[in-house]
């Protein structure tokens, strides 16, 4: 199955708030790795936005790790 129709699945279950979300995330992270921008302010701000998309990317894991230990079946053990 591929990526897209996998948030898109997450989506409609409700443990991704928003597949087109992550498909942002995603670009914002390949500008930043892949982009080299000559100018300190816009490399700061390139910087900036990266840094927010990282603390959202948290906020992702963090919820389905939520819901996953409360499923406590779809965890091992060791996992949690």
């Amino acid at each position: 199955m591929p990526v897209l129709d996998r948030l898109n699945r997450l989506e409609q279950i409700g443990w991704l708030g928003s597949a087109e979300g992550w498909s942002e995330l995603r670009r914002i992270r390949n500008e930043f790795a892949h982009d080299y921008l000559a100018g300190v302010v816009e490399r700061l701000a390139r910087l900036e936005l990266e840094m927010v998309a990282a603390e959202r990317l948290v906020q992702i894991y963090r919820s389905i790790l939520q819901r996953l230990q409360a499923r406590s079946d779809l965890l091992p053990r060791s996992s949690v």
